[in-house]
């Protein structure tokens, strides 16, 4: 496996004092597919049948992932409820690649919000801060930048968003089968304490160690 590179993550103290709280680790992995085995289907099974969503969907973590949201009118579900709600219309979890899995499984137990990015693609250290509206933003997807309104909340590199609030994540990081090394973050908020919000970090390592083969290292 690849050298992970030395990489340094903040938050803007206004954000920490409105609540925002994040937790980091970098991974290191030989391949990113999307087959599960038995194993990590029975676990994700596992943790599905134990979810109460009904009353998970009425959780005060989703509803001060809102306020933020609201506060720039920008629309959308917390990722971890709109997970909730495809696993309570399908019953399973969907199949976007192993890592993916590995930490959108517990975003679907732990209500957090978590992203990954891909460190080849990643300029400099990462840094959690209230945007001013000058900053390169572009979609997944897609290859045009667009305009991102002063006020939001987001997940940068020195160059550009690598993710706005905890809803849209940028095309040039998005963790496939080229990734060998990337970041995971995990995203609590007022509604959470420090403690949950590192223990969902460990799970997720936890998780991408074992299905992934991978190696991390929590910063």
């Amino acid at each position: 496996m690849e050298q992970i590179q030395d990489i340094k993550f903040s938050v803007e103290p206004k954000l920490a004092d409105d609540g925002i709280k994040v937790r980091v680790a970098t991974f290191s992995v030989s391949e990113v597919t999307k087959r599960r085995s038995k194993e990590f289907q029975k676990m994700i099974d596992v943790v599905i049948e134990k979810l109460n969503i009904a009353e998970m969907l009425k959780s005060p973590i989703f509803e001060e992932y809102k306020k933020f949201y609201k506060v720039v009118e920008m629309e959308g579900l917390p990722p971890a409820e709109h997970l909730l709600k495809l696993i309570e219309k399908s019953g399973m979890l969907p199949n976007i690649n192993k890592v993916v899995d590995c930490y959108n499984i517990i975003s679907a137990e732990t209500m957090l919000s978590i992203g990954a990015h891909d460190l080849a693609n990643i300029n400099g250290n990462i840094q959690f801060r209230y945007t001013d509206g000058t900053e390169k933003y572009t979609p997944l997807g897609k290859n045009e930048t667009e305009k991102v309104a002063k006020g939001e909340y987001a997940c940068l590199d020195d160059e550009k968003i690598l993710c706005r609030m905890d809803l849209k994540q940028c095309d040039e990081t998005k963790v496939g089968g080229d990734t060998k090394n990337f970041i995971v973050y995990v995203q609590g908020n007022s509604a959470t304490s420090d403690e949950y919000v590192l223990e969902g970090l460990q799970k997720v390592c936890n998780n991408i160690e074992i299905f992934c083969n991978a190696t991390y290292r929590i910063i």
